[in-house]
């Protein structure tokens, strides 16, 4: 519930386009397999809004190609921005931001 109020706040306060709901990105799902899921969009930048440890791990695994070499410290809720040059494989995306809920929240104000 508290990514998904963080996904509306993009839309809300950042003008992104309206959430999309993706089963394969709950807490339990191996990165791996949310990789997969992630891999069949054609979009070329993505904003992820999700939980630990699930969410540092795919961004490492997006990042890095391992799921385990970068250590995230996010909040719950917390939200980022990654772009990627090309196709949508591990080890090829770009970080290009990433927010707390608390402040995505403060932008309105």
């Amino acid at each position: 519930m508290r990514a998904w109020r963080t996904a509306e706040l993009l839309t809300k306060e950042a003008a992104w386009p309206s959430p999309e709901e993706c089963r394969e990105l709950e807490p339990s799902t191996p990165p791996n397999e949310c990789f997969d899921a992630l891999r069949d969009r054609q979009e070329s930048t993505l904003a992820l809004v999700g939980h630990q440890p699930l969410l540092s791990e795919l961004a490492s695994l997006l990042l890095a190609g391992d799921g385990r070499l970068l250590r995230l410290e996010l909040k719950k809720g917390a939200a980022m921005c990654l772009r990627f040059d090309g196709s949508a494989e591990a080890g090829a995306a770009a970080l290009r931001w990433s927010v707390s809920p608390k402040l995505l929240g403060s932008l309105g104000r």
